[in-house]
């Protein structure tokens, strides 16, 4: 199963795109900072992420603040066939209190 969960601030988003069969696409940048357990031993994280939303998802994207906390939910997956770098999918959102 690929299912990737991330407690992340979103930084930055692109211009939104369509593809050929007119479904919205919107790039962004995710920042998570935290603290993860590794055989028992806490470890600093901070990290950036490239992301994607696609179709009705990306209208929560575009309506989203910078710089706003939500927990993120969806797939990684390579970006194309011959770039192997992984994109975050975003298939779900929920804004943090």
């Amino acid at each position: 199963m690929n299912h990737f969960t991330l407690t992340a601030r979103l930084v930055a988003k692109d211009a939104i795109r369509f593809t050929p069969a007119g479904i919205p696409v919107m790039h962004c940048q995710l920042e998570h900072a935290g603290e993860a357990n590794e055989v028992g031993v806490a470890r600093k994280i901070q990290m950036s992420v490239e992301a994607i939303a696609i179709g009705p998802i990306q209208k929560g994207i575009e309506q989203m603040d910078l710089g706003i906390e939500a927990v993120f939910e969806g797939f990684l997956a390579p970006k194309t066939l011959r770039n192997q770098r992984l994109v975050f999918h975003i298939t779900h959102i929920q804004l943090k209190d």
